[in-house]
């Protein structure tokens, strides 16, 4: 996908959300360094690369492996 002079345009954006995810947005913030907007913005481009790979019918996840186990976890309800 190409971008274009709009893809630089601004939109501002009011969302309430629960005490619990604005405590979890704010620890996010605080470990990762970014500002609150950013961990929305990143948010919302995890969600959206999540829900093209489902579309393309590839599974959402982590994984850990060492030499002898394997962890995964699958993420649901992307889309």
């Amino acid at each position: 996908m190409t971008k274009s002079a709009n893809d630089n345009q601004k939109f501002r954006f009011t969302v309430d959300v629960s005490q619990r995810l604005a405590g979890e947005i704010e620890r996010i913030s605080q470990a990762t360094g970014r500002s609150k907007a950013d961990v929305f913005r990143l948010a919302i481009e995890l969600l959206s690369t999540a829900r093209d790979a489902k579309e393309d019918g590839m599974h959402v996840g982590a994984w850990s492996e060492t030499e002898d186990t394997r962890k995964e976890r699958e993420f649901v309800n992307f889309g």
